[in-house]
């Protein structure tokens, strides 16, 4: 089976999306809608694939549950071939690769597979896969306690180095400045923080998974 974590923040940011993919996701009969990703809600057993849409949850399940395999919520529906994808009509969109996507080759394989299934075409950053430095708000802050506690190879032992902490009120200004390189009207992301502050930052921003379920 697989077991997708809908993700606490997707689901707080993007409610409509959210609620779009846990509907067709209970239509899917290899497929268990599971809860928070934090340890006391972790269901998956030997045999089982683990689903996420979220960059947090798929680090702390890799750790948590090191023994299970992991897709994301992008590279399932690569394998769905009843998928109805949005046509969008060949229009040019800038696609936003996540710092903590860095190693996620899968996943930018996938999200560059999906943009095309939606008859886009893929602009690239200069900057791309694992040299993305983009991530939101994320690397502007201290990594929430939680997250060090539930994950702390990656949250407390490698992902500090490439904190810079910046206070909150500075944070509108960068992201404009980044903002302001994208080459294309519409931005697409797969990460939620990345999203969030593409928007911030006054871009055309969309999160994939709401990009991919936009046509029902």
């Amino acid at each position: 089976m697989y077991i997708y974590y809908p993700s606490c923040n997707f689901q707080k940011l993007f409610p409509e999306a959210a609620g779009r993919i846990r509907g067709w996701m209970k239509t899917r009969r290899d497929v268990v809608v599971a809860g928070c990703c934090h340890s006391a809600y972790t269901l998956p057993e030997e045999g089982d694939t683990i689903l996420t849409v979220c960059m947090s949850c798929g680090h702390i399940l890799a750790e948590l549950r090191p023994e299970i395999p992991r897709k994301n919520l992008l590279e399932y529906l690569l394998d769905q071939p009843d998928f109805a994808w949005p046509d969008l009509g060949g229009e040019a969109v800038t696609l936003q690769d996540c710092f903590r996507a860095r190693g996620s080759h899968a996943l930018h394989k996938a999200a560059r597979e999906c943009l095309r299934r939606m008859n886009a075409e893929v602009v690239e950053m200069p900057r791309n896969r694992d040299e993305e430095e983009f991530d939101g708000s994320f690397r502007l802050h201290e990594p929430y306690p939680q997250n060090m506690k539930e994950a702390p190879r990656y949250f407390a032992a490698y992902l500090p180095q490439y904190v810079t902490p910046v206070p909150e009120a500075q944070w509108p200004a960068l992201f404009r400045e980044h903002a302001a390189s994208y080459a294309t009207r519409r931005v697409a992301c797969y990460c939620s923080t990345c999203t969030t502050a593409a928007r911030e930052g006054g871009a055309v921003a969309v999160h994939m998974a709401e990009l991919a379920f936009s046509a029902g």
